[in-house]
């Protein structure tokens, strides 16, 4: 069974034995604007010509075929700030009612439904729509585009030209953002990877400027060809198209020449009479490597004249097919070049010359022989946007492309190992940036592009580095890590539990090892683990079985190759490779991280199919629906994020992406049963907080913290909580000093500034470990009360009742809510 949700009008469909039949069908061009007025005049909204994105009611040609007068489906950009996604599905599920569809078959429900009228697909609705409004003309698929951003949306979801559709020019805009340093996300705009993925812009006219340079503007971006026209002269050209190039050559596509964009005869002689006149030795090169027809001089004739002897001679190397820079600088020099900022080759092929200038770790200056380097200098080259550190006898490689030296570092740690230290001195408290924190205390020129390679740049509480976003918080930390808001926050979602039918509890699963799979930029299917995938350079993201196996084999130099347990751990791996591939449709574009859960479909015990993919042991009832499709499956894994080509990461929302019943993407556990709720104990930890909420709120106040050089004591709870895991979870907040006192990590100086501020904010410290004791306690009870309700679904830990726990659904920000005397204590207990 496939389901593709990126042509469009896919969404709607009959499914029977295996066959499937759309409900919905493409419409031609000249339905499109009818169809949109009735969909304005029925639900009251006011869709224009701009609000259709991408070729929606664009594409007319004359004599065309039906595909080129037509759409896939009506993409409307909505501005979520004006018509809200909750009034929208009201809208239609209102007019749904009123023609006599039953409630039941008005929305989509994931695999198990897919004959309604609505689908709730995250940033998206679909609607299946009467063309013209009427039924009987068919119909056809609305796709309503949720944004806060719709000027930006209208940009990212520009259709194609003859030659390039509107994906071909989505690749184009990543592969430029990747090339600055940055990355592009159709929904948030430029944004930085290594910070976070900060937005740095979400205005076109800023966006433009920055992938094609400060000249550019909105307009500039419209196309596939008007972005080349903008870049012909960038000198990082090559390199800024490279992974589009590859793309568009690998789908049969012919690419613009790689003369900057040049084409026709008189506008390529007028290019090289303008390098020419630079007398560089690259533009000889360059029409060595682009243009291989030896005549193409003869015809240049006087646009050449001035320097034409600098081009020949760099032409004539690279005819010969020398690569060697001491054969360029001879042919270089030999005609009569001089040394311009382009083409120093002479200078290049023998070393740096003179000193590099810059600043060691301490900020102090210093100067580098490079005919004496010592070996543990390192220097940082700047080019365009980008910034990288590379070992001193590197340099001339990069210097050879235009790379700037602007600091030296001759601490003998590599800078990733000094920065690294820095921020865990630092803390990584909520509202923490480590660039910030750093800049002043590091190199000069400090950008996030330095933080290249290192595991991540938000440092968690935990002391662990880490990429995505941030990790779920227990209910009872939020009562230090956000003051008496959080603490509220974790009572009211505690309090809302026994409402029930809510849809917002669901069962958290304990799956091992976390995956990534997907398909890279080229459509080539990777599967690996975490470690695996946030390798340097993609060297751990394996695209075959056997790469798999081997990777899983030579961790930490392959010191545990020949242990059957890693052996039979890296067959299974490799096993379920080709189950996971067969899993993703071949035009995706994108990866999935999850949690593996089994890797051959679980055996049946007592009708139930049993799996322990770590700590948990799982039992699904054979005949429940979750039963049905372990029983279709080879494989299972639960899905937590979803990773674009952009490398923006949001939760997957649409099981629907995923081909077949071999890989079970295991759906949402939804817990809808109310639980008891201790309303009591809530109370009572209400009024002490409603009592003490000020002094809460001045200890932990966070710009008092940064004043006193103590802005990472949130993290020092935290990780006096997790202490207590081991030790056991009563007397909290009481022996805190003793924990204190044994901490090697944390300077005596330090410990004592601790100890000074606790006596000095004992009502708040006290309030603080009561409300954090009475909200586990409750919590707990939850989860106990919710472990014995029937469910699908049975989990047991060492034998007990009860898995990992739940996750509480919340705007803002997910709370989870696990017996940490139970499953944390067992899984900190277990040895990695």
């Amino acid at each position: 069974m496939t389901s593709n949700l990126f042509e469009g009008g896919n969404v709607f469909k009959k499914v029977e034995g295996g066959e499937v039949t759309p409900l919905t069908q493409r419409i031609a061009t000249v339905d499109v604007q009818p169809t949109i007025d009735w969909i304005n005049a029925t639900f009251g909204f006011k869709f224009v010509d701009e609000d259709m994105l991408g070729t929606t009611g664009k594409k007319t040609k004359e004599d065309g075929t039906f595909e080129e007068n037509s759409s896939g489906d009506l993409d409307l950009n909505v501005d979520v700030r004006q018509l809200p996604k909750e009034e929208i599905i009201a809208k239609l599920t209102a007019w749904c009612q009123k023609q006599g569809i039953d409630d039941l078959e008005i929305m989509n429900k994931g695999r198990t439904f897919t004959q309604g009228w609505v689908a709730n697909a995250g940033l998206q609705i679909h609607f299946k729509t009467p063309i013209r409004g009427d039924v009987k003309n068919g119909f056809v698929q609305t796709d309503f585009m949720l944004t806060d951003n719709p000027n930006l949306q209208r940009g990212a979801k520009r259709g194609g030209t003859e030659h390039y559709t509107g994906a071909d020019r989505a690749i184009l805009l990543s592969s430029l953002a990747r090339g600055r340093g940055y990355k592009f996300s159709p929904t948030k705009g430029i944004v930085d990877p290594n910070n976070g993925d900060n937005v740095v812009a979400d205005d076109w006219d800023e966006i433009a400027k920055i992938l094609l340079g400060p000249s550019a503007k909105e307009a500039d971006t419209h196309t596939v060809e008007s972005m080349f026209a903008k870049l012909k002269s960038d000198p990082d050209y090559e390199e800024l198209i490279a992974p589009w190039k590859e793309t568009m050559a690998k789908a049969g596509k012919e690419v613009p020449e790689s003369t900057h964009g040049v084409s026709g005869y008189k506008t390529f002689t007028k290019e090289i009479a303008r390098v020419a006149e630079r007398s560089s030795i690259r533009a000889g090169l360059m029409i060595a490597e682009q243009r291989k027809d030896e005549g193409i001089l003869g015809g240049i004739g006087k646009a050449l004249q001035k320097g034409a002897s600098a081009v020949k001679g760099g032409y004539a190397v690279g005819r010969g097919g020398s690569q060697s820079m001491s054969k360029m600088g001879k042919a270089y020099k030999g005609a009569g070049g001089p040394k311009t900022t382009i083409g120093q080759v002479a200078g290049i092929g023998t070393g740096i010359k003179g000193l590099i200038f810059g600043k060691d770790a301490k900020g102090n200056t210093v100067k580098v022989d490079p005919k004496n380097p010592k070996k543990d200098v390192k220097v940082l080259v700047k080019r365009g946007s980008r910034t990288e550190e590379v070992p001193f006898g590197k340099v001339n490689a990069y210097l050879k492309k235009d790379w700037q030296v602007i600091a030296v570092n001759e601490s003998n740690k590599p800078l990733g190992t000094a920065l690294k230290k820095k921020l865990k001195d630092e803390g990584g408290a909520a509202g923490f940036d480590p660039l910030k924190a750093v800049a002043k205390k590091m190199d000069v020129n400090l950008t996030p592009a330095m933080l290249k390679g290192m595991p991540g740049i938000r440092l968690h509480r935990d002391g662990d580095y880490i990429l995505e976003a941030s990790r779920i918080d227990h209910a009872e930390d939020l009562a230090y890590l956000q003051g008496s808001q959080g603490a509220i926050r974790a009572l009211q979602s505690l309090r809302n539990m026994a409402k029930g039918g809510q849809g917002n509890v669901t069962l958290k699963w304990d799956g091992s090892p976390a995956v990534v799979f997907g398909r890279n930029e080229n459509g080539e299917f990777v599967f690996t683990d975490k470690s695996g995938f946030v390798k340097s350079k993609g060297v751990g993201r394996t695209t075959s079985p056997d790469a798999l196996k081997q990777e899983l084999l030579m961790r930490s130099k392959g010191i545990n190759k020949d242990d059957p347990k890693r052996i039979a751990f890296a067959d299974s791996m490799a096993q379920a490779f080709g189950v996971f591939e067969k899993a993703v449709p071949k035009n995706y574009r994108g990866y999935f991280k999850g949690d593996l859960l089994y890797y051959n479909t679980p055996p049946v015990i007592e009708k139930n199919f049993v799996f322990k993919p770590q700590l948990v042991e799982y039992a699904v009832d054979v005949a429940s629906d979750l039963g049905k499709k372990i029983a279709k499956s080879s494989a299972g894994v639960v899905v937590h994020r979803m990773v674009d080509p952009d490398g923006s990461e949001h939760p997957l929302k649409d099981l629907e992406i995923f081909e077949g019943d071999q890989l079970l993407v295991v759906p949402p556990v939804t817990i809808e049963q109310p639980a008891q709720v201790p309303n009591e104990e809530l109370d009572r930890l209400a009024q002490i907080i409603k009592k003490d909420s000020a002094d809460l709120d001045s200890l932990l106040d966070v710009n008092k913290l940064a004043q006193m050089k103590m802005k990472n004591f949130p993290d020092i709870i935290y990780k006096y909580m997790n202490s207590k895991v081991d030790t056991g979870l009563d007397n909290l907040g009481r022996d805190f000093t003793k924990w204190l006192n044994t901490r090697k990590d944390i300077s005596g100086v330090k410990q004592q500034k601790i100890i000074e501020y606790i006596k000095q904010n004992m009502n708040a410290w006290t309030s603080l470990f009561e409300v954090i004791t009475g909200i586990m306690k409750a919590k707990d009870s939850i989860i106990a009360d919710l472990d014995k309700n029937p469910n699908a679904v049975k989990a047991k830990t060492d034998g007990k009742e009860g898995g990992e726990g739940y996750v509480l659904a919340h705007p803002e920000g997910d709370i989870k809510l696990v017996n940490r005397a139970v499953f944390t204590a067992a899984n900190r207990a277990v040895q990695r």
